[in-house]
């Protein structure tokens, strides 16, 4: 299996370079949402571990991967050809742990790296060795925790940090922020990012749950973009101004259920259905300019109740049944209009790190190959 794979990737990269330049220049002058794109794979890394690994993030100069297996929680750092250069396990008790990280790490040099909690930032070493842990003055929480999800950026001096707690009253959103800007030399924590003027959060008649209004974000030289997970706004604030958003578009997706805020909540805020809405997951400034955006358009109510239909408690089996009507996937914005779902190959997962248009990396679907190894695969955007 692994040399019948290795031998497909070997061909797809020979074919692929042959044909980029002639892709690249269909591409520019076809329309964006005429074009048929698909995640192109080229090249991957092989690391000789039992387990389900996953990317976390990729040194600054590209030579070092960091890992995480899904089952035991052990952290892998990996040279570019596949060694495993250090395995070690801090998300247990011990002088070194972290508790509850609420997303992936991140390198903030090429020897050092940090691991966002849902109450701090953690800062280790490669070698495992714990170095600085920033707290805020607050107790820490999260009303919604995706570990693969990005939560914390550095930028400059400062790290963009997701990160609930703050505002003891949490459904007021008109006066609460939904960042933290974190000083890298002094630890000082400040909130950033209010509630836009223009955004449906704003109405303090509203009904919305925090899965709602969960935060997605990128920061790119002197911009910071954002989007709420239940609303098809990209906000972009200037770094220089964090309190207003300096321009604002809509994101005209094809389909995108929103909650109907005039509806009371259930159950204390939350049910089964606040997760078949419509959501933005991901979000990526591209080097063009243009965003890549992971996104799940969502139920209908009457699509949501066939969903649920004779389900008591298998929330598996409820997702199993959405996933038949719902449409989710990467598409690009070019801040007018979006493209087709992008196609990927069966054996790609979820997006894991993105560097450019032309080095993207996924990892592996577990649900598609059984190995003795685990993979990374590295692929770009290309027009089919």
């Amino acid at each position: 299996m692994k040399l019948k794979t290795n031998l497909l990737i070997v061909t797809l990269a020979v074919f692929s370079i042959a044909c980029s330049e002639e892709k690249v220049a269909e591409q520019t002058s076809i329309p964006l949402p005429s074009q048929n794109l698909e995640f192109e794979i080229y090249d991957s890394l092989v690391v000789d571990h039992l387990g389900n690994l996953t990317l976390m993030d990729i040194s600054p100069d590209g030579s070092t991967f960091l890992l995480q297996d899904q089952g035991s929680n052990d952290i892998l750092v990996i040279n570019g050809q596949g060694e495993i250069l250090y395995q070690y396990n801090n998300s247990e008790d011990g002088p070194n742990s972290y508790i509850n990280k609420s997303g992936k790490a991140l390198f903030i040099n090429n020897e050092e790296y940090l691991i966002p909690t849902t109450m701090n930032l953690v800062q280790y070493k490669l070698s495992g060795e714990l170095l600085n842990t920033f707290k805020p003055e607050f107790s820490g929480s999260a009303n919604l925790i995706v570990s693969s999800s990005k939560s914390v950026i550095k930028q400059g001096e400062n790290y963009f940090f997701k990160i609930q707690g703050r505002y003891p009253e949490q459904n007021d959103l008109v006066n609460s922020r939904n960042l933290e800007k974190v000083n890298v030399n002094t630890g000082e924590y400040q909130p950033i990012i209010p509630i836009p003027k223009s955004s449906k959060f704003a109405n303090p008649e509203a009904n919305f749950a925090g899965f709602d209004y969960y935060p997605v974000f990128d920061v790119d030289q002197d911009s910071l973009y954002f989007i709420f997970r239940n609303e098809p706004n990209l906000y972009t604030f200037s770094l220089s101004n964090l309190d207003s958003p300096a321009f604002t578009k809509t994101i005209p997706f094809e389909e995108f259920i929103e909650r109907n805020s005039s509806q009371g909540l259930e159950n204390g805020g939350f049910n089964i259905r606040d997760l078949l809405l419509g959501s933005i997951n991901d979000l990526k400034k591209m080097e063009s300019g243009e965003f890549l955006i992971f996104y799940t358009s969502g139920l209908t109510d009457q699509e949501a109740e066939e969903a649920m239909s004779g389900v008591s408690s298998d929330f598996n089996q409820i997702f199993e049944n959405a996933d038949k009507v719902n449409t989710t996937g990467y598409v690009i914005f070019d801040g007018q209009a979006v493209s087709k779902l992008i196609e990927k190959n069966e054996l790609l997962s979820n997006l894991a790190k993105f560097v450019s248009r032309d080095e993207i990396w996924f990892n592996l679907n577990f649900s598609e190959v059984e190995n003795d190894y685990s993979v990374i695969y590295k692929t770009r955007i290309v027009q089919k």
